[in-house]
């Protein structure tokens, strides 16, 4: 996890800034590539999910539509960034012109082909297993979880319906080893 953040910080072009700000807020790839100017507010550091891209194939060929919604009926939230990452909001907030989507290149909107291709180069270029952006948001479900924080928060990040779906779906067991040998030494029926 610190290996990707590193690079991405010390290489932060607009596809790795896309991609750290996925490490960073949970959201879906999907939510990320259609993220317009008004939707960041640089000044509450947050961040408005309304929106989604949708992926379909259509006579051999690869299709990206906008919908106007997002995956589901809880994915309209709003995503608190944590203030360590204000800057980088500033930053897309100020590179971005009104009504305009945030990430693009030479006029063009990056898709998450675009967007998840380029996670891949990164895991590549830091030796790190080629991951998903969807093992990201797991990755960010567990840390939220692994950290206590309140499970209402949890699923209004994850734009969950449900704490289960987080618990169930997204929360992977993080813990080392020797974490584990610690929280079952502390059990006093053990000892």
């Amino acid at each position: 996890y610190k290996l990707g953040y590193n690079y991405l910080k010390e290489n932060c072009d607009i596809r790795n800034a896309g991609i750290l700000l996925l490490f960073v807020t949970g959201m879906r790839i999907g939510e990320l590539a259609v993220l317009q100017h008004e939707d960041l507010n640089p000044e509450t550091n947050t961040i408005k999910i309304r929106r989604t891209e949708t992926r379909y194939e259509e006579n051999g060929t690869t299709l990206y539509e906008i919908k106007d919604y997002p995956k589901t009926q809880s994915g309209v939230r709003e995503i608190v960034v944590p203030t360590s990452y204000q800057w980088l909001v500033r930053d897309l907030y100020t590179h971005s012109s009104t009504g305009d989507y945030i990430f693009k290149e030479k006029g063009e909107r990056l898709t998450t082909y675009h967007l998840r291709k380029r996670e891949y180069y990164v895991c590549k270029q830091t030796g790190v297993y080629k991951k998903s952006p969807h093992k990201i948001r797991a990755t960010y479900d567990s840390i939220l979880l692994d950290a206590n924080v309140d499970r209402r928060m949890v699923k209004d990040q994850m734009g969950h319906s449900e704490i289960k779906t987080s618990e169930n779906n997204y929360h992977r067991n993080r813990k080392s080893f020797d974490r584990k040998q610690q929280i079952l030494d502390a059990i006093p029926e053990f000892n």
